[in-house]
């Protein structure tokens, strides 16, 4: 062959190779997956990071890491990364990589994950397919692989325990998991070339979001499968009240920062339109997403606090200026959705108008500015209280029209509605079923009944009664939001302004959280519950920025309790000794001058003490006898200014916190009238106090505070024999009821001139020596007691002497006995059972919570056991048992667990605080001649 040909040839070949490189350079340019595109629709959540390395440092070394680190599973993952790190250095083959990992539903139950990530070149495909050899290599994993649809889907399964994980390398992206059918879900996405099945072609919005460097990644959510995956979690039942999130907005983008006491998400919410609506064509408001109703708006100012009380479990609050126009934008938003529950509210929006002729338009004019919705931390998980306030300017404009709406309502129906006057407040009633549901949506169910009452800016709507009283007694006791020093502290880290904030307290929610929870995961959180509440504030807000909602999302945490030996403890806080043995228990009172706690306490000399809690003596004084029964803290003067009510055995005694006696006291009782229990009545909260004793010999005295025997109580004979408890009041509308319980089981309602209300008195025949707890309702019919009898029958009656239920609870011995145990707070109860035995604590339906058996015998067979119960919310419960004979008391928790495994010295009951704040308990007791306080945590 001569030059010239070898010449040709060889041109001819670099021409073939630079043509062939080229070829395959665009095939590859051509063929480059875009790594989004791979994540199927599916996915209720993906989570995004090109810094994988960096933000697991953060996380490993995080106060929220150590947490977690107390379940199994994260634990586990921890051992996998460093386990993936010795197949493939993680450091240097993910620094700068972006990585994404989706979450998807996969069973009723259970969810699981799908990882993404590009291979960049022929050095990280290399280290991608040696690290899987030696994965192969090993002697419990067995590779295979199958075909779906025409593409190779790899997999490895561990030996040990049957787990597999799955993966396909499609052209430049790496896909896996441990569920195989979610790799099928993206061999469906890349058969449709990416339109039909992609995460990104469902959320479109989310091409336009800008990402933050330096964060922690960021985080997507599909709001189309938010509800199907938050259903994971819960049962069948709440389901349709989780669909509606569906159209919170089209796409939610946030950036995660992890901080050393917060998880930070901030970013936008897309008020993008419905699948329905993804077309050139301009959607209506009924396909709008719910956000898209604060069109015009702008953030505004969270002013309620001072109204939301400590237990508030949850907050929902809405923010808009437009009032009753924005409600307008959210009818016609709600009126196109056919979830179940939407359309539930919708009817009854309907019904008014086609049954009552009444357009809610008309009613809710008088709306401007706020809405918050409360759920307070309840015993009753199926019907929790709740309380909707709505910001009224022109309250006395809102009063006429809500009475108006009750005339109308009632114009057809027997009797009168439901109106009490209440701590210089009026409560009513609207007779419409879930009428907040009606004015605001979904959101507001749980309204069976509905009562209100106005402040000077607000109306507030409540579900109950009680729910009411109980909220105007919290903003007294200034036990509310924005005097706890805790919830302070986390508002602080949240905005200040919003169109719509959801505040969640996870610890007061926890009753609730677990009512719903799924059997698997209702097991989850029982064996995790101490690290589940460390997390114990998540706020998530709204505000309208532009065309979108800024969108914030904040987890506070707490460290795990120590277990160090200091917490293993009591801890000493304060001691104080006397001259002589004590003979009262403690006495805790507030000072009303700069809210603090003090104590009142009498020894055997019946010298009077009162003292500060760092066991400094503020006065001590004698009196003639030993106090009966309680101390009581009355407003006199009703000028803010506290005095102490005390009986002795023959007379009344009020005396002001210097110890000084208020003028015309003491009080001395008719001669032969031996104190045996003191009560205070306050018909109507406006401090109008009567004093109500009952002698020895079942007699009923009833005083005003200017020491006048009122008429029908000098004394009151109704009642024949020695009452088992002190007598106590009861008022349902306007009407008072006096209610007292012989020990014979003879159960007396008293009207306010000491007659007997009809039905009464209803005869038990069987010994009582328990109080009843009343839960009240609307009418006398529907306000129900119920107590125990010394046999262990619940018994349960109304107001008008009907039984509602009788039913004996399992009785171990004939030598049982039972008593009704009413919590500190007057929330809930539970019956105890002793014999001469065993004692043990029995739910309110008779189910035994817990039974122990070292209590003295001597105290067991002589009724010398005392007991109390704390629930102080938020899962923070204390039983304590004072064992008379041994002089000690016995803490326990709601399961039994003895607290700090061992009782504590007290001759008496025991006074016992709970610092929400520090997590934190005290304890007041009497010993000897010596008061102490006594601290510890859990």
């Amino acid at each position: 062959m001569n030059k010239r040909r070898i010449f040709l040839v060889v041109a001819v070949l670099l021409v073939l190779a630079v043509v062939l490189w080229y070829v395959e350079l665009r095939w590859q340019q051509d063929e480059e997956i875009p790594l989004w595109s791979m994540v199927p629709e599916s996915a209720a959540l993906v989570y995004e990071t090109a810094e994988f390395p960096a933000n697991w440092e953060t996380l490993n070394t995080s106060q929220l890491w150590k947490n977690l680190q107390a379940i199994e599973d994260f634990r586990q993952m921890e051992e996998q990364i460093q386990w993936m790190d010795s197949l493939v250095n993680v450091q240097q083959f993910f620094t700068g990589k972006q990585l994404l990992i989706s979450t998807h539903v996969i069973s009723k139950d259970a969810f699981d994950f799908t990882y993404f990530f590009k291979i960049n070149n022929n050095k990280e495909h290399n280290s991608l397919v040696q690290a899987l050899k030696r994965l192969e290599q090993q002697t419990y994993i067995k590779s295979d692989s199958r075909k779906f649809n025409g593409f190779t889907i790899s997999e490895l399964t561990d030996t040990r325990d049957g787990r597999q994980f799955s993966y396909l390398l499609h052209h430049n992206v790496f896909a896996g998991s441990f569920t195989p059918f979610l790799i099928e879900d993206v061999v469906r996405n890349v058969e449709t070339e990416f339109k039909t099945y992609s995460f990104q072609q469902h959320n479109p919005a989310m091409e336009n979001v800008s990402r933050l460097s330096g964060d922690e990644g960021n985080l997507y959510l599909n709001m189309s499968k938010l509800p199907l995956l938050l259903s994971v979690f819960t049962t069948n039942d709440i389901l349709p009240y989780l669909q509606p999130l569906a159209h919170l907005s089209s796409t939610i983008f946030l950036d995660v920062n992890l901080t050393n006491e917060q998880l930070l998400l901030n970013g936008l919410s897309k008020v993008g339109k419905d699948k329905a609506a993804h077309s050139n064509t301009q959607p209506s408001p009924e396909t709008s997403v719910w956000l898209s109703s604060f069109e015009g708006e702008q953030p505004q100012a969270i002013d309620l606090y001072d109204y939301v009380p400590e237990r508030t479990a949850v907050l929902y609050h809405i923010g808009t200026r437009k009032g009753n126009a924005w409600l307008q934008n959210l009818y016609a938003q709600q009126g196109g959705k056919d979830e179940k529950i939407i359309q539930q509210t919708a009817r009854y929006r309907k019904n008014l108008k086609e049954l009552y002729d009444i357009q809610l338009s008309d009613l809710t004019h008088w709306f401007e500015g706020e809405i918050g919705l409360m759920v307070l931390e309840s015993i009753d998980t199926d019907a929790p209280d709740k309380i909707l306030m709505m910001e009224a300017p022109d309250t006395a404009q809102a009063r006429s029209v809500l009475h108006q709406l009750e005339d109308n309502l009632r114009q057809d129906a027997e009797g009168s509605s439901y109106t009490e006057q209440f701590a210089g407040y009026e409560i009513n009633e609207i007779s419409f079923k879930e009428f907040p549901a009606a004015m605001i949506g979904p959101l507001a169910l749980g309204f069976e009944q509905c009562f209100y009452l106005l402040t000077d800016r607000y109306v507030l709507f409540a579900n109950s009664i009680r729910a009411l009283k109980r909220l105007i007694a919290d903003r007294e006791a200034e036990n509310t939001w924005d005097k706890s020093i805790r919830e302070v502290r986390f508002l602080e880290t949240t905005l200040d302004e919003s169109n719509m904030s959801v505040f969640v307290n996870t610890s007061r929610t926890w009753r609730l959280f677990q009512e719903h929870l799924s059997p698997k995961w209702k097991n989850f959180s029982n064996t995790h519950a101490d690290v589940l509440k460390s997390f114990d504030h998540l706020a998530m807000q709204f505000s309208k920025s532009e065309n979108d909602f800024y969108t914030s999302m904040a987890v506070s945490y707490q460290p795990l309790s120590s277990s160090g030996k200091e917490s293993e403890q009591f801890r000493d806080v304060s001691r104080l000794f006397v001259e002589n043995p004590l003979q009262t228990k403690p006495f805790v009172v507030r000072n009303h001058t700069d809210q603090t706690l003090e104590v009142l306490f009498q020894d055997e000399a019946n010298q009077l003490y009162l003292t500060e809690p760092d066991g400094e003596i503020q006065w001590k004084d004698s009196l003639n006898s030993p106090i009966v029964g309680e101390v009581f803290q009355i407003d006199y003067f009703k000028n803010g200014n506290l005095q102490y009510l005390f009986a002795t055995d023959s007379a009344l005694h009020v005396i002001d916190r210097t110890g000084a006696y208020i003028s015309g006291y003491p009080s001395y009782l008719p001669e032969g009238v031996q104190v045996r229990h003191l009560s205070l009545i306050d018909y109507d909260n406006s401090k109008n106090y009567r004093f109500l004793v009952s002698d020895q010999e079942g007699k009923l005295w009833m005083f005003n505070k200017d020491r006048e025997n009122l008429e029908g109580w000098n004394p009151n004979i109704v009642v024949n024999t020695a009452v088992a408890t002190a007598p106590f009041h009861v008022r349902v509308g306007n009407k008072d009821f006096i209610i007292a319980i012989q020990s014979d089981g003879s159960i007396y309602s008293l009207n306010r001139r000491g007659q007997p209300y009809a039905g009464f008195p209803l005869e038990l025949n069987t010994a009582i020596q328990s109080l009843a707890y009343t839960e009240l309702g609307s009418t006398p019919g529907n306000t129900v007691l119920t107590t125990v009898t010394a046999q262990g029958e619940i018994i349960s009656f109304n107001l008008m002497g009907n039984i509602a239920k009788r039913e004996q609870i399992y009785r171990p011995s004939p030598a049982t006995r039972f008593q009704l145990c009413i919590d500190a707070l007057g929330k809930t109860f539970v019956i105890v059972r002793q014999d001469e035995q065993l004692f043990g604590v029995l739910d309110r339906d008779g189910q035994l919570l817990f039974e122990k058996n070292y209590m003295s015998p001597a105290a067991l067979a002589s009724d010398m056991l005392e007991v109390q119960y704390y629930d102080f919310g938020a899962g923070n419960e204390i039983f304590a048992v004072t064992d008379e004979v041994q002089e000690f008391t016995y803490l326990f928790t709601a399961q039994g667990t003895l607290i700090k495994d061992r009782p504590i010295e007290s001759r008496f009951p025991v006074g016992i605080l709970f610092y929400d704040n520090e997590n934190r308990f005290q304890v007041f007791r009497n010993f000897e001649n010596e008061f102490s306080i006594l601290s510890f945590s859990r």
